[in-house]
C-alpha cells in the first residue's frame, strides 16, 4: 500500500460517512496515512456495510476479489477477514489501517504462503503426555520424572495432579513423547510419599497445559480434515487468553471445520491448532458424528 489508502464506500450510511471522515485524519496523524473515504468507483479499500440488505449482497459478491474488502457492521463476531464495528471508534480504525498496510496481510502473499494445516503424526507406543491423557493410559496413580529428577505424579482416579518441578521442568515433560511403560505405578502408600507437602492440583488443568503443548503448530489428527467441531460451553480455562476465547464462543454457536474457524476467528493458525489440541485433550470438543474421527478418540 501507499502513504495514500482509498476506502471505496458501498451502501455506508451518510452518518457513518461523516464519523469516519472525521476520524481519518486522527488515524492519519498516528500512522503516516493519508486516508480517504469515496463513494465513487475507485478505491485500494472495498467497505461494505453488511448490515444493510444491499450492503450484504455486495459483501457476497466483492469479499473474495481482488480488492480488500472490509465489513462495516454493530456484529462484533461477523465473519469477515477485515472487521470495523459500529459505532465507529478510533483506536480500532487505527487497528484496522495497521491490518490493511501490513504485508503480511495482503492476499496475493497470503495465496502464496498461507501454509495448509499440519497435522500431528502418534507412534505406536511413544505419546505426549496429553494423548496419554486423553485415551485414560493409566488407571493407577504414576510418577513421571524429568531429566533433573522433578516429578509429576498424576492420579487419573482422584482426578489430580501434584509436582514440585519448576515451570521449564514442567514444561518439557509436557512436550516429551515417551512410552506408557516407562512411567512408574505408585502404590497408595508411594502416593502419600511423594505428594507430601506439595499442592493437589485439577487434573483438567495438566491436560490443558499438556494440550497446549502437543505441537508446534499441528492439528490432533482427530481434528483434521472436513469435521466440524463444537463446544457446549466456553471452557474456564479459555477466558484468560483473548484469541482462544473468541474462538470458544464461536464454537458454542454453531459446528465449524478447522478452517472456517480461523477465518471468523480471524486468529493465528498456530491459535487455533493450540485451543483446538487443548480442548481436545480436557475431552471438551464434540466432533460431528457423521464425520467420524480417527479410532483412537
Amino acid at each position: 500500500m501507499t502513504d495514500l489508502l482509498r476506502f471505496q464506500a458501498h451502501h455506508v450510511s451518510d452518518k457513518d460517512i461523516r464519523v469516519l471522515r472525521s476520524l481519518v485524519g486522527l488515524a492519519g496523524n498516528q500512522t503516516d496515512l493519508r486516508v480517504t473515504i469515496s463513494e465513487d468507483d475507485e478505491g485500494d479499500i472495498l467497505l461494505i456495510d453488511v448490515d444493510d440488505a444491499e450492503g450484504r449482497a455486495a459483501w457476497e459478491a466483492f469479499n473474495r476479489g481482488p480488492v480488500p474488502a472490509v465489513a462495516l457492521s454493530k456484529q462484533r463476531d461477523f465473519p469477515a477477514r477485515f472487521l470495523l464495528t459500529k459505532p465507529i471508534r478510533s483506536q480500532p480504525l487505527i487497528q484496522l489501517l495497521g491490518e490493511l498496510t501490513s504485508p503480511s496481510h495482503s492476499p496475493e502473499v497470503e495465496a502464496r504462503t498461507a501454509p495448509a494445516w499440519a497435522v500431528m503424526a502418534f507412534g505406536d507406543d511413544e505419546l505426549p503426555l496429553a494423548e496419554h491423557l486423553r485415551r485414560h493410559t493409566w488407571d493407577a496413580p504414576v510418577v513421571l520424572a524429568s531429566d533433573g529428577g522433578a516429578e509429576l505424579i498424576i492420579d487419573a482416579g482422584s482426578g489430580a495432579w501434584y509436582s514440585g518441578a519448576s515451570d521449564r521442568e514442567l514444561a518439557r515433560l509436557l512436550q516429551r513423547s515417551f512410552a506408557a511403560s516407562t512411567v512408574r505405578e505408585l502404590s497408595s502408600s508411594e502416593l502419600i510419599d511423594h505428594t507430601n507437602g506439595l499442592e493437589q492440583n485439577n487434573l483438567t488443568h495438566l491436560k490443558w497445559r499438556a494440550g497446549l503443548a502437543l505441537s508446534d503448530g499441528a492439528l490432533h489428527p482427530d481434528l483434521a480434515g472436513d469435521v466440524r467441531l463444537m463446544l457446549p460451553q466456553v471452557p474456564l480455562q479459555a477466558l484468560s487468553d483473548t484469541a482462544y476465547s473468541r474462538q470458544a464462543r464461536l464454537l458454542i454457536r454453531a459446528p465449524m471445520t478447522v478452517d472456517e474457524l480461523a477465518e471468523a476467528s480471524r486468529a493465528e493458525k498456530d491459535d487455533v491448532a493450540a485451543f483446538l489440541n487443548a480442548c481436545h485433550a480436557c475431552g471438551f470438543l464434540l466432533i460431528d458424528a457423521g464425520r467420524p474421527a480417527s479410532a483412537s478418540g
